[in-house]
């Protein structure tokens, strides 16, 4: 290989005339020196301001297509884009820098502008398309499942749910694109109903962000930031995947772009048959059979002062709860179906304004509706009719407004630097099970940050939220948060916030109620009120030239909150309901250690820990340690790839320990004695992922292939409500559908 590299650095470089009257460009990687084939390529006259793509052949050689003085820029998946001035009939070598540990990944989430994950002063972890193209992941809730001090809870009907250091979803705002997901059931985005297809990265801020995003960020924040074709003159993608135990998924998006236009359209079809656990079942199946339809479409005109961009997104998913032969006659069964459709549209404006100012605004409407539709099935006949009742059929529609408003600026060189904005959300409920068969709340907010560069190691910031909200009393929210580089290698991060949640509008208002459910709201709930401590180290040798480096990361939390919304079970003669309560003292106290470490570009590993305290009573404040209940993850990532053959092997490991859940305490005589708490608890277990993927027609064609859930995971010993999980199938969670085997393909052509 180092002949071949020789050969073209002295073909490229001694014999210029070779490569054509306006030269060529050969891009090679930084740490290894090899060409870098399939690089996106832009070139842009000075001039005449005119645009040019390429890409690098399977040398790393790119035509440079303009005698006039160029800037270029080039940029290629897991390296660090590179920007420069051409000067005409020159040939340049450029090295890519690859960004290993995604510390030059860019990101935009609760930042000033976009910016370095490296230099921003939140600690933000990035979930790439590498990441996501290694696990074979399809929906969030697989990408999110094996990450350190996140617990994934699953409902076979309402689908995924998320804890993050020890609070539950309704802490976590989910948003793509920077608007809020809305269509929470239980109290929490089903995950499985966000789709991966059309994903560039997932931004994970751990942490409160109370001050830019408002309620239900207590706990942090997950930024979905779809693909923009920047780049291509076109770009057409289309992948399957097939799972042996009844999944079959298949999507296709097409990008197009002229001059300062940007289009892309993209849909997806997902199938899953459903799955049996118990041999003896009759008809109703543990893990119901369901169908997603996605569509997105956005449109982008961009020039050098000012962008605007408007997208759409659509998800409609039906899901089958097939009841079992009704044991008067066995001629008959109740069959229901459960009819999911969010729609959302986002029109966005950015402005670059004089000495590094900007004006950022955007505004969406969000739709939401879930249908309940009950057939009575006779086997007799083959027929199904449908039941017309109150209680077996109803709609519950959810209408959500947002509108944001940034003003500020951003110059790493300068003292001072500022956000200030407006944020405004509305949000309806209709339907006959809500309370009065409508109920709204809004939010008017106003913000400022201000970063503060003490010097060129040191930045402080400072912010500020005061929100008024028609529903509840307002109270202002500060923060504050600190980065520290005492040395290239070493970040510091601390940060405190005063968290404030105002309860949701299923929480005080919704009741959901099927064959497993029973949820009942509490329209006299109280906001949550909290505190939010966060502490984080980080080591790395990644800007080093070397070809092996590690990166060490070790974090610290603590979360007291006042009046914890939870959903509690209420225990009667006959059955079970659950209902929204206040526990008046939850605090959680954890800690997080991961360990990665590169020999490039062949082989990674990262080992990780993590370990979650909670404390929840309804007598008393604090209590010391012996009171809280811990409980851990471990985590280990492995990836290697065989040179000789260009394939990648991937496994995934995690251990979660034993998980403890609060439930009220009805028993009168011991109430008193642990603070009106009784711990649920599920059981431990192990999980274990392996892929195998190769690349293929230079590059364009992805295959993948391996297995999931090895150790064939189904039901784990559970009891309480098991994080929060209203599910009422016995002594058990459902963690898993069984081992199954994977393949899918990948297959990209670009111009």
């Amino acid at each position: 290989m180092n002949r071949i590299i020789g050969l073209l650095l002295f073909t490229y470089l001694i014999l210029p005339n070779a490569f054509g009257q306006n030269g060529k460009i050969l891009v090679i990687d930084t740490k290894s020196k090899e060409p870098i084939p399939f690089a996106y390529v832009c070139f842009e006259e000075l001039q005449t301001n005119k645009k040019q793509y390429q890409t690098t052949d399977n040398n790393g050689i790119a035509n440079i297509p303009t005698s006039r003085i160029s800037i270029v820029a080039i940029s290629y998946v897991g390296y660090k884009t590179h920007i420069d001035t051409l000067q005409p009939n020159k040939n340049y070598t450029v090295e890519l820098y690859p960004q290993v540990f995604d510390l030059d990944q860019v990101i935009v989430t609760a930042n000033f502008t976009p910016q370095k994950a490296d230099k921003s002063i939140y600690n933000i972890k990035v979930i790439d398309s590498r990441k996501i193209e290694l696990k074979a992941a399809t929906t969030l809730s697989d990408i999110l499942k094996d990450e350190i001090n996140f617990q994934v809870n699953y409902d076979p009907a309402l689908g995924s749910s998320l804890k993050l250091k020890g609070l539950s979803g309704n802490n976590v705002k989910i948003l793509i694109d920077g608007v809020p997901v809305i269509g929470r059931m239980g109290g929490n985005i089903d995950l499985s109903q966000l789709n991966l297809y059309n994903i560039d990265h997932v931004e994970v801020v751990e942490g409160p962000m109370s001050v830019i995003y408002g309620s239900n960020a207590l706990a942090g924040a997950i930024n979905i930031i779809t693909k923009e074709n920047h780049h291509s003159t076109y770009n057409i993608t289309a992948n399957t995947y097939y799972e042996n135990l009844g999944t079959y998924n298949a999507d296709l998006m097409v990008a197009f772009k002229k001059g300062n236009n940007s289009y892309s359209i993209a849909g997806g079809r997902n199938f899953f048959r459903g799955v049996y656990l118990d041999v003896d079942t009759n008809r109703s199946q543990h893990w119901k059979p369901k169908e997603q339809y996605n569509a997105d479409l956005y449109y982008t005109y961009n020039r050098d002062k000012y962008k605007i961009k408007f997208q759409s997104s659509f998800m409609n998913e039906r899901l089958l709860d097939k009841g079992d032969q009704l044991p008067a006659t066995y001629d008959k069964a109740r069959d229901s179906w459960f009819n999911s459709l969010r729609f959302t549209n986002r029109l966005e404006y950015n402005l670059k304004l004089k000495n590094d100012y900007f004006f950022n605004a955007w505004a969406s409407h969000s739709i939401y509706k879930r249908e309940k539709l009950t057939y009575a099935k006779n086997f007799i006949t083959s027929s199904s009719k449908l039941i017309h009742d109150n209680s077996s059929n109803d709609t519950t529609t959810s209408n959500a407004i947002t509108f944001k408003i940034l003003f500020g600026n951003q110059k790493p060189e300068k003292k001072v630097n500022f956000i200030s904005g407006l944020d405004i959300n509305y949000e309806n409920a209709l339907g006959k099970r809500i309370i009065d068969e409508k109920q709204t709340t809004s939010e008017y907010a106003v913000f400022t940050s201000l970063m503060y560069n003490l010097n060129d190691k040191i930045s402080i910031q400072p912010g500020l939220r005061y929100s008024y909200y028609t529903n509840f009393k307002s109270t202002p929210v500060p923060s504050i948060n600190l980065k520290w580089n005492p040395f290239s290698f070493l970040n510091i991060r601390a940060s405190y916030a005063k968290g404030y949640r105002v309860p949701s509008l299923k929480e005080l208002y919704i009741q959901f109620k099927d064959i497993n459910h029973d949820i009942q709201p509490n329209d006299s709930l109280k906001p949550e009120r909290g505190h939010n401590f966060d502490l984080s180290f980080s080591f790395n040798t990644d800007k080093t030239n070397k070809i092996h480096f590690t990166n060490i990361e070790l974090s610290l939390f603590y979360n007291q909150i006042s009046d914890h919304i939870f959903l509690a079970p209420i225990f009667n003669a006959s059955s079970t309901s659950y209902k929204y309560i206040n526990i008046s003292y939850y605090n959680t106290i954890g800690s997080q250690i991961s360990f990665k470490y590169s020999f490039y570009p062949n082989f990674d590993i990262g080992l990780a820990y993590g370990e979650t305290g909670t404390y929840a009573s309804l007598l008393h404040r604090n209590q010391g340690l012996n009171k809280y209940k811990f409980d851990s993850d471990a985590s280990m990532n492995v990836s290697y790839t065989i040179p000789k053959i260009d394939v990648k092997l991937y496994l995934n490991y995690k251990y979660s320990s034993l998980k403890w859940n609060p439930d009220l305490d009805d028993n009168p005589e011991t109430a008193a004695l642990d603070d009106g708490i009784k711990w649920g608890k599920l059981d431990k277990f192990h999980t274990i992922d392996i892929s195998v993927i190769r690349k293929f027609l230079s590059n364009r064609l992805t295959v993948t292939g391996g297995i999931k859930n090895l150790l064939d995971n189904t039901i784990v010993f559970s009891t309480g409500t098991s994080g929060e999980n209203p599910h009422s199938g016995g002594d058990g969670s459902p963690v898993g559908y069984g081992r199954l085997f994977f393949t899918s393909l990948s297959y990209n052509i670009y111009k």
